[in-house]
């Protein structure tokens, strides 16, 4: 794991007004308590204070990012990493690997927060009853596509599907691909090594939902 590197006030500004000027809003106070009671959230460990999130509304879709900064003591959780979703009500479709305070932390959580708003504002309509499409599970560790499965409504009787980066701009899919490959390498290390590979995410305790 590369070395961790904090941002601070300064740096966490930056972001804030980057993310902000792409239609980006806070989560309330009042959001947020109302959603932990009515979905009744129980954190898989002590988490102190409360850490400052986005959102992002398109297509029926939400954008979530989780940032760890704590705005009441003006920094990021002393353990933690950054996160974005996409969830079509309460439920998550989609995660992001986390994003761990290394360098360039901020960048790289405002990189993963632009393509998932990518993602929802470019929505794919099915090409056979022009509904939207649906984001689904691949079969590869995280893997996702866009399907409908709307059979009744498609001429053939099938479903239909398109790659999880349909439409994506150019330099996006570079981006994307550099860091599949950089994840591929480090798989097939692993392997080569002997080590098992996916351990973060197997080992890694979600939160509960009891509602």
């Amino acid at each position: 794991m590369p070395k961790k590197v904090l941002p601070d006030p300064v740096d966490y500004a930056w972001f804030l007004t980057q993310l902000m000027n792409r239609g980006f809003r806070p989560v309330s106070v009042t959001e947020f308590r109302k959603d932990f009671k009515r979905l009744k959230l129980k954190a898989p460990r002590p988490r102190p204070g409360r850490e400052d999130g986005f959102l992002f509304f398109a297509d029926g879709l939400t954008v979530r990012v989780w940032t760890t900064w704590l705005e009441s003591e003006s920094k990021v959780r002393d353990v933690d990493a950054g996160w974005v979703l996409i969830c079509e009500g309460d439920k998550p479709l989609y995660f992001s690997r986390p994003i761990h305070r290394t360098k360039n932390f901020l960048v790289n959580l405002l990189r993963q927060a632009w393509l998932a708003r990518w993602r929802v504002t470019h929505r794919p309509l099915c090409l056979k009853c022009h509904k939207f499409m649906d984001i689904v599970m691949g079969r590869g560790m995280k893997s996702r596509y866009w399907r409908c499965d709307r059979r009744k409504e498609h001429k053939d009787g099938k479903p239909y599907s398109l790659d999880w980066d349909y439409g994506m701009p150019s330099k996006a899919k570079r981006y994307v691909s550099t860091l599949r490959g950089n994840r591929a390498k480090r798989r097939s290390k692993l392997k080569k090594e002997g080590k098992p590979v996916f351990t973060a995410i197997k080992k890694r305790k979600p939160w509960q939902r009891e509602n």
